[in-house]
């Protein structure tokens, strides 16, 4: 590990210096257990519409299968959100946020928004911030307000994504963020963990990687749909929910292509269209369904355990630590 990666660890009590994102209907306790169990951060998604009793349920898997290890919920604060019933409704993340709080979750994910309204009441229950974000100046502000880490977010990442690639973003925000990041979008193995690592990031975090897990929840077509992936799968659209996302060009998004200015903004794309990633990652609806998605599909080509993801990604940082000193 490098120094970034070894802080990064110590701060959030973890082995290795990799998470699972969290990704709606598909990474619950079962998956967030797994890893975390194999010394990484697992991360329950809540994706903006999980009720109260659901989460408690799948906390107290994580610590019943994975006692005494770390976790997180992802929770989503969409800019534009209000109380009607969609992705990131504020009542629903109300709830959300107090039940992590009655049940001391140790880590928050801000999947998608803007945290300052909560970063204070987070820390105060003890808990500490992540916060994913697609652009450095995004970051700088997070960091700011008191996130504890940030997760840079490249437009190569699935479901909703920057304009910015991992790489650009690397090289202009890492060194200069003032808290730990970790690199996101296109990670899918364990060379491209150690370019992280070696662009000085503290971390990475994996989701279309573990999408393709035994642990993840996500339909057997969705998580096909992952291995058989070529380059060009996937589709940067925002026919979902308003907000731009990156998934297979499924006859749902291909439909939209050419049709961009009829798409509503959020919320009311959400409104009218959200229940279609539902009916694809649970229900592997081919037709309907939306299959957020990362460009690094392509470099997917088996479903594994989730701690043999983890195992397979953190080989770099272990063979970094065990090098001997020059």
């Amino acid at each position: 590990m490098n120094r970034a990666s070894g802080e990064l660890c110590r701060l959030f009590g973890i082995e290795r210096p990799i998470f699972q994102a969290g990704m709606g209907w598909v990474t619950t306790g079962r998956i967030a257990a797994a890893v975390s169990g194999a010394g990484g951060l697992g991360c329950i998604a809540t994706g903006g519409i999980m009720g109260s009793d659901e989460l408690r349920d799948h906390i107290s898997h994580v610590r019943e299968v994975a006692p005494g290890r770390p976790f997180a919920v992802n929770l989503l604060l969409p800019s534009g959100a209000d109380d009607r019933d969609t992705m990131g409704g504020l009542d629903f993340t109300r709830l959300q946020l107090d039940v992590c709080f009655e049940q001391k979750v140790p880590i928050i994910v801000s999947g998608l928004g803007n945290p300052a309204d909560v970063v204070g009441e987070i820390h105060a229950h003890g808990a500490k911030l992540v916060c994913v974000v697609g652009t450095v100046r995004a970051a700088l502000k997070v960091a700011g307000l008191g996130a504890d880490a940030v997760v840079l977010s490249g437009a190569e990442a699935g479901g909703h994504c920057g304009p910015t690639g991992t790489l650009s973003l690397a090289q202009d925000g890492i060194g200069r963020i003032g808290v730990p990041v970790l690199l996101a979008g296109g990670i899918a193995t364990p060379q491209a963990v150690a370019a992280a690592l070696a662009l000085g990031a503290a971390g990475v975090s994996v989701g279309t990687r573990f999408l393709a897990s035994e642990e993840s929840d996500a339909h057997a077509v969705y998580k096909q749909a992952v291995v058989d992936a070529g380059e060009r799968a996937t589709a940067v659209t925002r026919a979902c929910t308003g907000k731009p996302s990156r998934a297979w060009r499924s006859p749902f998004v291909a439909e939209w292509e050419g049709r961009e200015d009829e798409i509503q903004p959020y919320p009311e794309q959400a409104i009218d269209h959200f229940w279609r990633a539902y009916a694809g990652a649970i229900e592997g609806d081919v037709e309907q369904g939306f299959f957020p998605l990362g460009q690094c599909a392509a470099a997917i080509d088996a479903i594994l355990p989730a701690a043999a993801i983890v195992d397979l990604l953190a080989a770099p940082a272990e063979a970094a630590a065990e090098a001997p000193a020059e």
